[in-house]
């Protein structure tokens, strides 16, 4: 099962050792970033790929909050609390005006994360995260991992829209 900075969404693994810094953690070359989206797993489509970019792009654009979606085989053994923490402090996803938020799922580990930037943490508390992200399990499990990605960051645009002031246009 698919489980679901800052501040984090979801179980925390048991296996994250909080106490040290995630960047002293992760062994790996953390990868450059390549947009917003960034599916090193190639789970996306083309048509998905546009069509989430695009919702992302104008989540930035109205409400000054940047979204960053990551896709990975594995974390190699790393805890994904950690690597996608890391991932976002490196990154510098979101702004100190608006907010940031990195989803993260590593699909051959079958484990999924979101790391929301302390400006977002009363809109998007832990509890809630969890029961959003955990909507999109029955897709992941499917294989539809670009599905159950956008109908779990259109439930948190939908969050943010009631508890900001901005409205995205509907298509």
């Amino acid at each position: 099962m698919l489980l679901g900075a800052n501040h984090s969404c979801g179980l925390r693994p048991k296996s994250s050792s909080q106490e040290q810094s995630p960047e002293a953690q992760i062994k790996t070359n953390l990868p450059a970033p390549a947009g917003l989206i960034n599916d090193f797993a190639n789970v996306f489509d083309p048509e998905a790929k546009t069509r989430l970019g695009a919702l992302l792009d104008e989540l930035n654009r109205s409400g000054n909050i940047a979204f960053a979606v990551v896709t990975v085989e594995t974390t190699n053994g790393q805890p994904i609390y950690d690597y996608s923490l890391a991932l976002a402090r490196e990154w510098k996803v979101g702004s100190k005006d608006g907010g940031g938020l990195l989803l993260m799922l590593a699909i051959k580990d079958r484990n999924w994360w979101i790391q929301v930037s302390k400006g977002l943490e009363n809109d998007l508390p832990d509890s809630l995260c969890k029961e959003l992200g955990d909507q999109s399990v029955d897709l992941y499990k499917k294989g539809r991992y670009s599905d159950g990605i956008e109908k779990f960051v259109r439930a948190l645009i939908a969050r943010l829209e009631q508890t900001r002031s901005f409205r995205l246009p509907r298509s």
